[in-house]
Formats: C-alpha cells, structure tokens, sequence
C-alpha cells in the first residue's frame, strides 16, 4: 500500500470501474428500489443532491450487500421553465429572441443545452461513486416517458378528472406563464398601506377602506366588513361607489374580515387576490350595467380582470389608468385619490411581497383559463395508505406536514405558457370545441371526425405533473416492463421536506391512480443544506459549495471566479468576493468523495436545517487517512488466518464490542439514523479497534486476527465510504466488496 492516502487517484479509478457495471443480485427473490430525484438539467448538482443521493447510494449497497436484487434508476428532469430559462437568457446575450426564433429552432437551442448539462450532472452523479444502472437512463422527455405523460393525461381526461377552467392563478409577468407555489418565494418587506375613502351611495357618508395594493381598485367588487362591528353593522346592504368608474359595490357582512387589521373593512377584488377571490366566489358576485350583485349560483361568478399578461392594465380600467405598468398604476391612481381628497394617509405596514423563485419579478394573481386536474378523490385515497401504514415518513412528524397539505388540497393547476415540456395533447376546432388524445389520428378516431381542421393547445404541462409519474414511468410503465415488475411499488424514497406535497403526495395520488399500487414503501425525509451561518445556500448569496469542489478542491482565485459570474446586481460581485477571499483565503482544500460523504451522513439529524460544517468535513478527512494508515500497518503483517479466533481478552472484547456495533448500526439504518451510525463506527474503529486493540496486539505480539477482523470491518464500512474499503479490500485480500 502507498504510504500516503491519495482519494482522487482511488476514487477515480472505481469511479471508472462502478459506471460500467452494476450491482444486481439477479436471482435473489428479495428486492429493493428506489428512483432518484431526477435533477433538473439547468446547470450542474448543488450540495443538497449529493446530500441525498449519498444517503440512496448507501441503501443501495447496504441492501445489495444483504443479498437483495438492488436497483436504483436514474435519469433526469426536463425542468420547464427553469431550463427554458436558462436558454432565454444565453440566446439574449446573443441577441436572440425566443420569439423571432420560433418555437422549433427556440426547442433545437434547448435540446442542445440539455445535452450539454445532462453531460456534466451524468459525470457528476458518476464522480460521487453512485452505484446506478447508467443503461437504464431516463428522461422525463424520453420518448417513452412522452408516451406514459400523454397516456395518463388522456385518461385523466376522459375519466372527467382533468378539466380547462378559467381561474386565478400566480402569473409571472416577465416569463409570461402561471407558475406553482414553490415557485413563489416570500419577501418580507418594509411596506406602505393606504386608507382610502369610497362614498356610500345616496348619502353623504364615506366607508374607508385600508389596502396594500391600491392600483387593483379597478376590479373591486364589494366592500366587506364584520357583521360582529357595530362601527359598520348599519351599512351591510347598501352599495358603496368606486372612485373613478362609480360602479356600485355591495357591503357584505362576513366573519372572515378582521376588524382589527387597518380600518375593519376589506375591499374585494376576486380578480386579483386570492383570498377574495374565494369571497367573491362564496357570494357569487358579477358586475351588471356598473352595479356588482350576488347570486346563489356559482355559475354567475364572474370576476374582473384588470392586467394583461405583462401585467399593465387593460380597457377594464379608465382611460386615464389605461396601458400602464401596475406599479405605475399605483402612483397614478394615489395622485389623483389626494386631488379628489378621497385619501386619508399612508402607513407603513410589514408586507409579503410574492416574487418569482426564477424571474424575481412580483408574482401578480391572475385569471386565466388553465388545466386543472381534480384532486379531491385521489387525496382521500393517498391518505388511507398512510393512515393503515402502507406508505411510513421517516421522520414521523412529517405526517402531520403531509396531511394538513392534503386535507387543504384545491385542484391542480398542471398548465404553463411555455415552449419546452410535454405539450399539452389537446386539439381545438374553429368553434374552440376540445378534443383530448394521444394525436390527431387518436382523436378522429375516438370522436369520429372526418375532415375537422384541429390545432394543438400552445401550452405545455406543469413539469410536476410528468414527475408525479417518475416512479413508475421510469421503471417502463404504460408497458409492462420485467423493471417494472420487479421493482415497483419502489422500497424507499428520500427527498427533501419542502416538497412532501409538491412532489411526494401527487406521486402517490397517481401511482395509485394508475396502477392501484402505492409507489413507495417509506419516504426519508431529509433536512435542507445550509451554510456554517445556517443561511441557504443561493448564488446571489455567494455562498454555493460545489461538491465537486470539495472533493478536489479549487484555489482561491478559480473559488471567486466562479461565485462572482453572472451576478448582475450592481456591487454584489465585489461583496461575494471579498467575503469569499475572507472566508477561504487559500481557496478550499481537497477532501474526497469518502469525506464527503461521511460528513453529509453525520449531519444526516431529523432536523428541518443543516449547517454544513467544514470542521467535520476535515475530521473524516483525517478519518479516511487513519483507516488508511491503520490497513497499511496490518497489511505489514503476513496473513495467518482467513477468519477471526478468540485467542484472549483482548480478542473476546474486541470482538464483542465489532458485533454491538453492527447491532446497533443495523438498528440505526433501519431507523434511518445514519448520523448515529456513522458517529459509531467512527467511534468504534478509531478508539476502540485502533487505539486500544492494535496497540494490544502490537505488544503482545499477537497479530493473526488483524487481517481477518480489518476484513469485516471494511464490509461494516463500505455502504458509508466505498471507495477507500474497496480499495484496500482489493489490495489486501484480492477480491471486491460489491461485485
């Protein structure tokens, strides 16, 4: 053995050696599986992948070292807007407009930057020892998966699951699309709120009304108060005027109006707020010759809609207002409020600004007609597969997070006004009648048509709905594919909290739905990544750790370049590098995959937030060096004996104390504790087997159980750090650990 251990020369070596074959108990009749996350193929793995896919690799081999027909299937995600994105912004430094382009040649420019990322994450998944099937490869835009999305959106469909309605959505003005909640992101701000006066009609009196958003005034459709305010009781009934258009709104008395926030009196604008849209649908108001009246028929609910989809105001509002950006809007509309002494004052007010997690441009509520699948039915029956058991959260609080999400679910917006994805497979006659099918040939077929003129939707599909269908889509369904039967329903999920009902709940919802089989057994649910600050990790942050960077690591100078690359926010580069030169003022030092991994494994709390911690990256560096140093040292021995034998107490001990700890670290895997395994056998091999057994046997002079008990070491060892065991595995007893 080299005197010194040297992790990139070792670990690139297996690295070469795992991607070309696979770990697979073929004739074993026990099984395990699981599916990655399929990483989006915007750019390259941030460390919250590694995280995870250290913790699947390890259960991968842990099962496959129990004897199991291990598989875990790996591919990537197309990511729409994201990678739409990311493409629209290279084209633009080129001076190219997506729309100029036109939809084919825009679509030829994304395949070429997700092939050129797909390339790069590949290497990357690869580099980090990660025991996959790379014959097995998909992607959510694969021609097979393509097949299984159009398949089960058509049944959807045709069961009355899937619908076109037109509903308020977020709407990002600048990528011109609805996005989903977890593409919002919350910006708690210093804000002003307006006290805003509105004359009651036939009378000389004023209600006033205090809002945040005062360029929306255009769409109100009532004013709200508590029935319970005695300040306001006299008024429920009447019609208060709107200023500028004079249409009459009515005063409606609801309980959900708190008459403590600003004046007690809320102006209604369904068209543009989420919450009032929920009490304009509850009344069903819809405006009539300038007044806005209830109904008690859904149906009538109309809101007005005062944006485009830049989100300026259009020819529902005055003239004057007209053709305006909203934040200019908002000043106008303020402006000539104080000419007409219609505005109190201003105050400031704490507000939650919603921005695009993309475009960072403030989300606007919109309506739109949009797809929408029906969810209410296929909650219930998810949640009766974690009520018996069938589908366990590791942690178990979790539970609690998955059912207040389900138990408050609406329909499920699954459209987006965008190029790159799965295309929506609905056609329109020139009557705007809708026919849904695989294609053209599918439909004339099912509706019996003969010569109608069809052309597609534009739209795409949310990239959430072909991903809900990743853990049986990718194991071949709709055929029926020997992976799939073997390995679905999946053993294990891991996967970040913030997606348990993004994510994890419509896997369930449409696993169920499409192959009455729940697609996992257990979920781990894993905390997020974050800095030694406990900051998450961003790039207008600046402090992104590249996983690759640790294991190799990078100087200095290459460390600044790239934190500091394409942050276009004035002075934010000269702040990232200067706090960059402070932070590692040497660049960051070379670690290794083993590491790494052990780091991310001792972090592995069931805690929401994780700080990672150089000092403990640094400690399994020196830990990787002891195995090494300690292999070495009874490699010097010559081989006496294949198996342990107790000769002593120094043996007995020793050997009771290896068998507590696999035990114990059994208990912990199953307990998905791999922070207490790792700490163990940290534990175990340096102050027991190294410190006090070697040291015995090196003065007693009783060597012959070194080698036999450093090999079941190693096996205990390998699913936590692969590369080192398997190399000293092969250099001391000639044969591999996973084979």
């Amino acid at each position: 053995m080299d005197k010194r251990y040297n992790p990139t020369e070792v670990e690139e070596k297996w690295v070469e050696i795992w991607s070309k074959k696979v770990f697979f108990n073929e004739d074993s009749e026990e099984s395990f599986s699981q599916v990655i996350p399929p990483p989006n193929v915007t750019g390259t793995l941030h460390m919250g992948h590694s995280f995870q896919y250290a913790i699947m690799d390890f259960y991968t081999r842990y099962h496959h070292m129990s004897g199991k027909k291990s598989h875990w299937q790996v591919g990537a995600d197309h990511a729409g807007i994201a990678t739409q994105l990311v493409v629209e912004n290279n084209l633009e430094k080129e001076n190219l407009d997506r729309k100029e382009m036109g939809r084919d040649k825009f679509l030829s420019e994304v395949w070429k930057w997700k092939d050129f990322s797909e390339e790069r994450i590949q290497s990357q998944i690869k580099r980090l020892g990660s025991s996959v099937d790379w014959n097995k490869y998909r992607f959510t835009l694969d021609d097979g998966f393509t097949k299984a999305v159009n398949k089960a959106f058509v049944e959807l469909y045709r069961k009355d699951k899937i619908y076109r309605g037109y509903r308020l959505v977020n709407w990002d003005p600048s990528l011109k699309t609805a996005v989903s909640d977890l593409e919002v992101v919350r910006q708690e701000k210093k804000g002003l709120i307006w006290h805003i006066k509105y004359h009651i009609d036939d009378s000389d009196e004023f209600i006033t009304v205090a809002t945040t958003r005062p360029e929306t005034m255009f769409g109100d459709m009532a004013i709200a108060v508590n029935p319970k305010d005695t300040r306001y009781k006299s008024l429920i009934g009447k019609h208060a005027l709107l200023p500028f258009v004079d249409r009459k709104l009515p005063i409606i008395g609801d309980e959900y109006v708190d008459m403590e926030f600003g004046t007690g009196c809320l102006k209604i604008t369904p068209g543009h707020d989420f919450n009032d849209y929920e009490i304009g649908k509850k009344y069903s108001l819809y405006e009539e010759d300038n007044i806005v009246l209830t109904s008690k028929n859904i149906d009538d609910f109309k809101p007005i809609n005062i944006f485009n989809d830049e989100a300026w105001t259009n020819e529902n509002v005055p003239e004057l207002f007209r053709n305006l950006d909203r934040f200019k809007v908002r000043k106008l509309v303020l402006s000539e409020l104080a000419k007409l002494e219609l505005l109190v004052k201003e105050e400031e007010y704490d507000v939650s600004v919603p921005r695009g997690e993309r475009s960072n441009i403030v989300i606007e509520p919109r309506l739109i007609n949009q797809w929408y699948v029906k969810t209410s039915d296929m909650a219930k029956k998810a949640n009766k597969e974690v009520e018996n058991g069938n589908i366990k959260f590791h942690p178990e609080n979790w539970v609690k997070t998955y059912f207040n999400w389900m138990d408050n679910i609406e329909d499920w917006c699954i459209s987006r006004q965008i190029w790159w994805g799965h295309r929506i497979p609905a056609w329109y006659d020139q009557e705007g009648n809708i026919y849904v099918g695989e294609n053209e040939k599918d439909i004339k077929e099912y509706y019996k048509l003969n010569d109608v003129k069809l052309h597609q939707d534009e739209d795409v599909l949310d990239t959430w709905f072909s991903s809900s269908l990743w853990p049986f889509g990718s194991l071949g369904w709709p055929e029926n594919t020997e992976d799939f039967d073997s390995f679905f329903p999946t053993s294990l999920l891991v996967t970040g909290f913030d997606i348990i009902f993004f994510w994890v709940a419509r896997m369930m919802m449409m696993s169920l739905e499409f192959t009455g089989k729940i697609p996992f057994r257990d979920v781990y649910v894993t905390g997020l990544i974050r800095d030694e600050n406990g900051q998450k990790m961003s790039k207008s942050k600046g402090n992104i750790i590249d996983p690759i960077d640790l294991i190799y690591g990078i100087s200095l100078e290459d460390l600044v370049k790239k934190r500091t690359t394409n942050l276009m926010q004035e002075g934010i580069s000269e702040k990232i590098e200067k706090k960059t030169r402070k932070q590692f003022p040497n660049g960051i030092d070379s670690y290794g995959t083993d590491a790494l991994r052990m780091t991310f494994f001792s972090l592995a709390t069931h805690t929401k937030d994780i700080s990672f911690e150089f000092g403990r990256l640094k400690g399994f560096r020196n830990f990787c060096t002891k195995i090494w140093n300690a292999a070495r040292f009874i490699d010097g021995y010559p081989k006496e004996r294949d198996s342990f034998v107790e000769e002593n107490d120094n043996d007995k001990w020793i050997y009771e104390e290896f068998l507590k700890l696999k035990n114990q670290i059994n208990k912990n895997i199953q307990d998905y504790r791999l922070d207490f395994a790792i700490n163990e056998i940290y534990e175990f091999f340096w102050n027991k087997f190294c410190d006090i057994y070697i040291e015995d046997c090196k003065k007693s002079g009783n060597t012959a159980n070194l080698r036999p008990l450093l090999k079941e070491i190693l096996y205990v060892i390998h699913p936590f750090a692969p590369f080192i065991t398997e190399e000293i595995n092969s250099i001391l007893f000639q044969e591999r650990i996973i084979d």
